[in-house]
């Protein structure tokens, strides 16, 4: 073979490879269904679920609930009480809160501040109270358009108890 045949066979051979290597067929756009949700733009529509967050063996992970209504603050308070489900707990997530504990009572002030006022006998639990804050902060920070870190929460004791102010760091 003269080295000019050889070269073209082989340029020929090298790009019949090149376009067949990868396997995928050229089957065109496909349909794939409805684009992503959940976070709203500024003045957008309510999200499509709120977010709690469960103590794991890493620390704090934050898991989304589906919800669409008005108040995603006490949504969100409703749903971090009632503790992780099965499929959560199979992952080893658990939460500090005991069960049967009543959700506490949370109001926005300001886009980036809200007041939660906790029932009598609530835990004092350091992982519990932090829960409790970050799940906070992130609703805060969903309707308010902020991020969670900077949102602030009042935290309210019963019983004459003392008030403060607290931010979920790094959950």
């Amino acid at each position: 073979m003269k080295p000019r045949t050889t070269s073209g066979a082989l340029a020929a051979l090298c790009l019949a490879s090149a376009l067949t290597a990868c396997g995928i067929d050229n089957t065109g756009p496909l349909h794939a269904g409805a684009p992503a949700s959940g976070l709203p733009a500024p003045g957008g529509h309510p999200a499509a679920a709120v977010h709690v967050f469960f103590s794991s063996p890493l620390g704090l992970e934050r898991v989304s609930r589906p919800y669409r209504g008005p108040d995603t603050l006490q949504a969100a308070m409703d749903r971090l009480v009632a503790g992780p489900d099965p499929a959560e707990r199979s992952r080893g997530l658990i939460s500090f809160i005991p069960p049967g504990t009543p959700a506490p009572a949370a109001v926005t002030r300001e886009p980036n501040l809200a007041d939660v006022y906790v029932p009598p006998h609530w835990t004092t639990n350091p992982t519990a109270l932090r829960q409790l804050v970050c799940t906070t902060a992130d609703a805060v920070a969903l309707s308010g358009g902020t991020r969670p870190q900077e949102a602030r929460i009042r935290l309210h004791r019963p019983e004459g108890g003392k008030s403060n102010t607290q931010t979920c760091t790094s959950p």
